[in-house]
């Protein structure tokens, strides 16, 4: 009887074996040599035992290519793994859920470190570790994926909020698609950290929100069209201060808010736009009921719904038009009182320079307008001596930041005669009550000091008078009073009433 074959022996069969090369199978076919006489019944065995070796060597082959494919398996692994630690903002993991409902990952990249701080070795070994950082707001949108997966291994792609090691706020969106193996549930996927996209998002949302919020709620009238002056948009203060419906604007086009002689400039102004990135008009806007509005309009070039678009900003300055002529014309009334009183009006800077002036201190310093005073210092306009004086004074009052009331000084008149001038100078202040230059006032009282020295010698003169007619009516008296006395001796009665008690 032939020796028996064990699997093992088929098993170590090198790929290139051949009937000849294989011990047991040549005794075999030795062993059958007494059946020769049977012909059929060798052919048989022959083609059984060549047919058995061919899959013996399939077999082999087959194990041979299913050793490489697992090397190339456990390669393709490795490095789809150092590729899951290295992706940036990317953590690659294999979520397993028990039959019992406890959940542990198979694998988790590195990525969850970098991503939110927290060990990964921690995680691997306590998957609850993870899961207790999620937002609280976010742990049913979780919950909800996880039944989801259980009942008909639906893939999840959720956006989630967790909690990093030191406290911030991070976004992660989970991908993973469930399987099954044996009693468990499986996920395989990837977490993305898009914290920075969303705030990003977010900022720009809240920014889109703020810009309609101003693009509603503004004053000004906000108009876009289309580079052909087609009207795209207008916010509501263009409906209610121009009366038109929203539909209605829609409909028309940009000229026709303009008065009739003023569209032919509106049609070059929207074609100088094509060109330019920014321009301005000063044409006025038309109300439905063809009442004219006054504005100045800032026009500039960008895109709406992503078409080029021609923004135009136009603010209603009817009243700063009003205010402008008010001021204006008390201006003028207050240039108009300057120039007739009769006392020199002026205004500097901190540095002495003339900023403006009334007319009487233009004709005081020998000049014609107010251009010739404007920009000059004291230098310019007077004597050396007499403009530092000036300077002191007006550099006294800046430093301690008092005015200055009734300081007279002398000066040479342009015929060479001395002049006296009193000047009031009191500070001008910022809104920080910081000096920030003087106004003056002064007038020449030449005339007026010396009718003051006239008149004190007049009194001089009468007092003097005065004395010396008080000096006759006492010896008047005294000679009446000796005359009495000497009637008195006669007794005679007296001829005169006399008293020196009011000259004492």
């Amino acid at each position: 009887m032939p020796a028996s074959i064990s699997p093992n022996d088929i098993q170590n069969l090198p790929a290139t074996a051949t009937l000849a090369t294989v011990p047991f199978l040549g005794n075999l076919a030795g062993d059958l040599s007494h059946l020769a006489s049977d012909t059929v019944i060798i052919t048989i065995l022959s083609a059984t035992t060549l047919l058995l070796f061919g899959v013996l060597c399939r077999l082999r082959q087959l194990r041979i290519a299913l050793e490489r494919k697992s090397v190339a398996l456990e390669k393709s692994e490795r490095h789809i793994r150092l590729m899951g630690d290295n992706l940036p903002n990317v953590t690659v993991f294999q979520l397993e859920r028990s039959e019992e409902g406890h959940f542990s990952f198979s694998y988790l990249s590195h990525g969850y470190e970098r991503a939110l701080g927290f060990s990964r070795d921690l995680a691997v070994e306590n998957a609850e570790y993870v899961f207790e950082n999620v937002y609280e707001a976010d742990i049913p949108l979780l919950q909800e994926a996880c039944l989801r997966a259980q009942n008909n291994l639906q893939p999840t792609g959720i956006e989630i909020r967790v909690l990093d090691v030191t406290g911030e706020l991070k976004w992660l969106h989970i991908s993973a698609v469930p399987h099954r193996e044996k009693e468990s549930l499986v996920w395989d996927g990837f977490m993305q950290d898009f914290s920075v996209t969303k705030r990003a998002e977010d900022a720009l949302l809240e920014e889109n929100r703020n810009f309609q919020n101003l693009f509603e709620t503004i004053d000004d009238f906000l108009l876009i069209c289309d580079t052909n002056g087609n009207l795209i948009h207008a916010n509501p203060s263009v409906e209610k201060r121009l009366g038109y419906t929203g539909d209605a604007l829609r409909s028309m086009s940009i000229f026709e808010l303009y008065p009739e002689d003023a569209r032919a400039e509106a049609y070059r102004m929207i074609a100088r736009m094509q060109n330019e990135r920014s321009g301005g008009s000063n044409l006025p806007l038309q109300t439905n009921n063809g009442r004219t509005i006054p504005v100045e309009m800032n026009m500039f070039q960008g895109s709406w719904k992503n078409k080029k678009a021609i923004f135009g900003v136009a603010r209603d300055v009817a009243n700063r038009q009003r205010t402008e002529n008010a001021l204006r014309e008390s201006q003028q009334m207050l240039q108009l009182i300057m120039d007739t009183i009769p006392m020199s009006v002026f205004w500097k800077d901190k540095d002495s320079v003339y900023l403006g002036c009334n007319q009487t201190f233009i004709g005081e310093c020998g000049l014609e307008n107010v251009q010739d005073v404007v920009g000059k210092n004291p230098f310019d306009l007077f004597s050396k001596t007499l403009a530092e004086g000036v300077i002191a004074r007006d550099q006294h009052v800046t430093s301690s930041n008092q005015p200055l009331f009734n300081s007279q000084y002398s000066h040479t008149r342009p015929d060479g005669s001395i002049g006296w001038r009193s000047a009031t100078i009191i500070p001008l202040r910022n809104d920080t009550d910081e000096p920030s230059g003087v106004l003056g006032v002064w007038q020449d009282v030449t005339e007026q000091n010396l009718a003051e020295e006239r008149l004190k010698r007049t009194l001089e003169d009468m007092e003097r008078f005065n004395q010396l007619m008080r000096g006759r009516e006492r010896r008047t008296l005294e000679l009446k009073e000796e005359i009495n006395r000497l009637l008195t001796e006669l007794e005679q009665p007296k001829k005169y009433r006399t008293t020196t008690e009011d000259l004492s």
